[in-house]
């Protein structure tokens, strides 16, 4: 479903089924459907475009030493005390390290978009309190991000909010459009890698075995782990779409409109493509996860998620080989999109 080019739509799936204030709803709605993700053929081909080449397999690689440096200071830090919270000292600030600098945001305003950045994650969380929470987020990204795009339009550099500015000039984009696509990049590429470097390390947790292997070889054994973290608990449980049209699906009929959930984690445990499917192997290959989605909407910085994924594993099992669980009653977010624990406390000797 998720690589159908017709028949399934994404840019009426959004805000489907809250029950916050109208203006509230409209706020969200309006923020979220300017975002390119949203969009259908022929808008989204076209948005994608003026993106793309900025999420290049080759050119999300050039971020791998940016990673590990980030990585190597977050465990610094977390190694003076003996222990850590894998969810708040080392998943939750990696990716926002990293897209901040994408982003071109100077050094001193990091703090404020690494909170702005948490915020936005209640867009995919169940608190009945959350409206208050996302939308101050979302008005203090465009807030935020607004003099930065000023500045780009003028002199441009090579960092994401310039590229969303070129849009703008090609008149593919409108001034919103930049402004919530800027973020875009700071969700999409917080949620998910947080849920990665969490759900991976429970996993190992969960499998000495497959720990032992990688403590074996780690820079060797990384690549291929990260694939199986990927798919064995997937970061994104699942996502909507809407019918645009009637359509047949295994000899049942979609009509017009039909809203359909697709698990991505029940795809990924699909004995028709995997062999022991319900077994963590990080040595398993061909490993054909949907982990990111597939067809127009793949993720575009899938490439990017994995070099993270790839550093901290490696790095956990180079430094940490020997880390223990805190706790053994885990909590996970009340999402229904999102597999995102609430914390994950760890020690070592």
């Amino acid at each position: 479903m998720s690589s159908m080019p017709t028949g399934m739509c994404s840019s009426r799936s959004i805000c489907g089924t809250i029950t916050w204030s109208p203006a509230s709803a409209e706020y969200v709605r309006n923020y979220q459907g300017d975002q390119f993700i949203q969009h259908d053929r022929p808008d989204h081909l076209e948005m994608r475009k003026i993106v793309h080449g900025y999420f290049t397999p080759k050119s999300l690689e050039e971020w791998r030493p940016f990673v590990q440096r980030a990585v190597k200071h977050l465990l610094d830090e977390a190694e003076k005390s003996g222990r850590m919270d894998v969810m708040r000292d080392l998943a939750t600030p990696l990716p926002v390290l990293v897209i901040a600098e994408m982003m071109g945001v100077p050094e001193p305003d990091r703090p404020y978009i690494r909170e702005l950045a948490e915020k936005l994650l209640y867009i995919g969380r169940g608190e009945q309190d959350r409206m208050p929470i996302l939308t101050d987020g979302m008005k203090g990204m465009i807030e935020y991000v607004s003099p930065l795009v000023d500045e780009r339009m003028i002199n441009p550099g090579d960092d994401f909010i310039s590229v969303l500015a070129s849009g703008e000039k090609a008149g593919v984009f409108t001034r919103h459009q930049v402004l919530v696509n800027t973020s875009l990049l700071l969700l999409a590429g917080h949620e998910t890698t947080i849920n990665l470097l969490c759900n991976g390390t429970l996993a190992f947790i969960q499998h000495p075995d497959q720990w032992a292997k990688l403590k074996q070889d780690p820079a060797g054994a990384a690549k291929l782990a990260t694939e199986e973290c990927l798919r064995y608990d997937s970061p994104v449980k699942s996502i909507q779409r809407i019918a645009s049209e009637d359509v047949e699906m295994r000899g049942k009929v979609l009509k017009k409109e039909d809203r359909v959930r697709w698990f991505i984690s029940s795809a990924n445990r699909d004995p028709n493509m995997f062999q022991k499917p319900e077994t963590f192997d990080i040595e398993r290959w061909p490993n054909q996860h949907v982990a990111f989605g597939s067809g127009i909407h793949h993720c575009l910085g899938a490439t990017l998620a994995r070099v993270e994924g790839q550093e901290v594993f490696k790095a956990l099992a180079e430094r940490f080989p020997g880390f223990r669980l805190d706790n053994e009653r885990l909590e996970y977010q009340p999402s229904i999109t999102f597999r995102s624990l609430k914390s994950l406390p760890i020690h070592w000797q």
